[in-house]
């Protein structure tokens, strides 16, 4: 039996709308594709004049659901290891207000991934993230920049310690985006592992990022050979609504 289905005749005998609509679709998608690639592709390229032009508008398209975060290949080596650390301002019931002791919660979530190997939480993934999330933020092509342009004090010497320099050049839009999302992240973090600590009633969270540096490889056989153990606190931040 012969197929009359529409689907069935050849394209010169389909209606005109029909044609114009198979013709728009077969144009859009290659476009969109298109569009996407090259948003995608401007993203991870270093900085450059058109991330300086459009890096919010860049930013604001990749993120949250397109962002890139490859880990196919690891030519350097791991030497260092990241924690996070608590604490918080909390409210006692005479109306006094008491800070908190610095609380480990990296060390938890590790305990409780090595306890599900065959069906992981993804909840390590957040804690171990946002040391990742803090430190990366600039962008390493200006931040080389910013290294080879700062000036001495003084003629023939370095720049002086402690003085606070000048940006240059300064921050780009997408670097403000990054960090502003980075400390938004670190908020949320912070106020849900302190409600989880310590209660709800708690006024200021603060988080503590601690790097353990491995010894050389060179120190490998020395049995007294100790990492170099560094740490940063982030500024007192008022909890923010998570939703759970």
């Amino acid at each position: 039996m012969e197929d009359t289905s529409p689907e069935s005749a050849p394209l010169a005998q389909w209606s005109r709308t029909r044609r114009r609509i198979l013709l728009a679709v077969g144009a859009v998608i290659p476009l969109a594709l298109s569009f996407h690639f090259g948003m995608t592709a401007l993203y991870e390229m270093p900085f450059n004049p058109v991330k300086e032009k459009y890096g919010e508008e860049i930013t604001s398209y990749m993120l949250p659901y397109f962002v890139q975060d490859w880990h196919l290949f690891a030519p350097d080596p791991i030497d260092r290891d990241n924690g996070v650390l608590v604490r918080a301002k909390k409210r006692q019931p005479d109306g006094s207000v008491i800070t908190t002791k610095w609380t480990d919660v990296t060390s938890p979530s590790l305990q409780q991934l090595y306890g599900e190997r065959l069906w992981p939480s993804r909840g390590f993934r957040v804690t171990s993230g946002l040391p990742q999330l803090l430190e990366t933020w600039r962008d390493p092509e200006l931040e080389k920049m910013r290294k080879k342009n700062q000036v001495a004090d003084t003629p023939g010497k370095g720049v002086r310690k402690g003085k606070k320099e000048v940006e240059n050049p300064p921050l780009s839009q997408g670097e403000k985006d990054s960090r502003d999302a980075a400390i938004r992240f670190a908020q949320s973090f912070a106020t849900a592992q302190a409600g989880k600590l310590w209660g709800s009633d708690i006024e200021y969270v603060q988080v503590r990022i601690v790097t353990n540096i491995f010894p050389r490889f060179s120190q490998r056989y020395a049995r007294d050979a100790k990492g170099k153990v560094s740490y940063y606190d982030l500024a007192w931040m008022k909890p923010v609504k998570v939703e759970r």
